[in-house]
């Protein structure tokens, strides 16, 4: 038995699904503590995983340099004021990013094995300059720049249009890359060189990290690496074709069915258990729309989405409207609509025939987990487009545009959706695939392989 601590940001996606990562390893009897610099302990707490409360992780780089409110060549003066005290500021820079109680917790604990998010760079840089055995933990789809991969936030499929091709998919990356390298270059300037990217490039100079391991990233962070152990929550036969890059593990999708959640109230929790009656009653389709993370301007996929389901009793719609929407700006609902500002989505895609999503990953493992099909609007935010692709691409649903696609249109949609087969048996072997991946604890196997390497290291 070893004992691993799993550091990660704490956000929704990758918090729910690294619970399930760590429920396997417990499986596989090891001892698991959980940290994260978001305040999400009660929610860990829940699951009955230890839980380490690291500081807040702080972004704003600007926090030492006067406001000169009022003054009419304020921006001026402020971008003066930060290059006459540059050397101070960067000196109180790097002091503001390195991760003491992190440090700490590594004399501490004397963990075999840390795991760390792959977006938690100032952890990265002292585990390695403490010898600490880790490997990093990636929600994502391949982030590298490999032939014939596209950029992962495009929603170009390879071989299919004019965008599908080598050449287009190679232009893309390099336009990407001087978007971003002209971002980088404004940030470090405007910040009088002490922006968080600079910081930690210069924490990596102090812990002696490799330079040449830090490449240029693309999304989501300032940067990634090249040479580092990475474990990626998706399912390899989800990506497209392509060269994997070294050290990159696909453990599978993770999913923790039975996870603790916060309870509905007794109103929506009545109309739920009445959605699903009507399902049952009518043998009707259940489709799912989850809406969580789409923004107030999208009210007209919704309307479109209702107006679809509304003449159709042979189906029933529940809307998820993650509080970004109200339901009271919906039009008239009829009998076999159903909307709540939050939802349980795992008991309601349970029940689903059809997932109506944003792209967002942790949705599509889900959808994996309950072999529902999916009709994807993505929300064109960070990788959802990626995302989105590699569904269309494996046929394990339809990408559509939520700002093109009308109320007829996307009835159009979930009829495929839900009348071709197709859908049905790709996400079911897709499924299959996954439980094996489950069942063999493969996340486990890969795991205990570098348990095993650090062991022959240190003989």
């Amino acid at each position: 038995m070893a004992k691993i601590i799993c550091i990660t940001s704490g956000l929704t996606g990758i918090l729910n699904a690294s619970f399930e990562l760590v429920e396997q390893l417990q499986s596989a009897g090891h001892e698991l503590i959980y940290a994260s610099p978001r305040k999400v302990g009660e929610r860990v707490a829940l699951q009955k995983i230890p839980f380490v409360q690291l500081p807040e992780i702080r972004e704003r780089d600007d926090d030492d340099v006067p406001t000169f409110a009022g003054h009419r060549w304020r921006k001026l003066i402020r971008l003066k004021y930060k290059f006459e005290h540059l050397a101070l500021r960067k000196q109180a820079a790097l002091k503001r990013i390195y991760p003491t109680a992190f440090e700490e917790l590594l004399e501490k604990e004397q963990a075999d094995l840390y795991i760390i998010d792959i977006e938690l760079h100032e952890y990265i840089f002292v585990a390695f300059s403490k010898k600490q055995n880790f490997v990093l933990l990636s929600q994502w789809f391949s982030l590298w720049k490999r032939p014939g991969l596209p950029y992962l936030l495009h929603d170009t499929i390879p071989g299919k249009g004019s965008r599908g091709k080598l050449w287009r998919i190679e232009w893309s990356w390099q336009l990407v890359k001087l978007k971003r390298g002209y971002t980088f270059w404004k940030k470090r300037w405007s910040s009088g060189m002490t922006n968080r990217r600079s910081a930690l490039l210069a924490l990596a100079e102090e812990t002696n990290f490799p330079r040449k391991w830090i490449k240029e990233n693309y999304w989501p962070g300032p940067f990634t690496y090249d040479q580092l152990p990475v474990i990626s929550m998706t399912m390899e036969e989800m990506e497209f074709p392509h060269e994997r890059r070294p050290n990159l593990f696909y453990v599978g999708a993770m999913v923790k069915e039975q996870r603790v959640e916060k309870k509905l109230t007794a109103a929506d929790e009545k109309r739920l258990v009445q959605a699903i009656d009507y399902k049952r009653k009518n043998g009707a389709a259940l489709i799912y729309c989850s809406v969580s993370t789409l923004s107030q301007g999208d009210l007209r996929l919704v309307q479109n989405v209702i107006e679809a389901v509304n003449k159709k009793p042979e189906w029933v719609l529940v809307i998820g409207m993650g509080g970004l929407i109200d339901a009271k700006d919906l039009d008239q609902l009829s009998d076999n609509v159903f909307a709540f500002k939050w939802l349980p989505q795992l008991r309601v895609l349970k029940e689903a025939n059809c997932s109506i999503n944003h792209g967002g990953i942790h949705t599509i493992n889900e959808c994996i987990h309950f072999k529902v099909p999916m009709l994807i609007y993505s929300g064109k935010r960070s990788d959802q487009n990626g995302c989105a692709a590699r569904v269309a691409y494996h046929q394990l649903g339809i990408m559509a545009d939520k700002d093109q696609d009308g109320s007829e249109q996307i009835k159009n949609n979930l009829e495929k959706v839900l009348q071709n087969k197709v859908y049905q048996q790709q996400i079911a072997a897709l499924h299959s695939q996954y439980l094996k991946k489950k069942e063999d604890c493969f996340v486990g196997q890969i795991i205990n392989s570098f348990l095993r390497k650090n062991k022959l290291d240190k003989q």
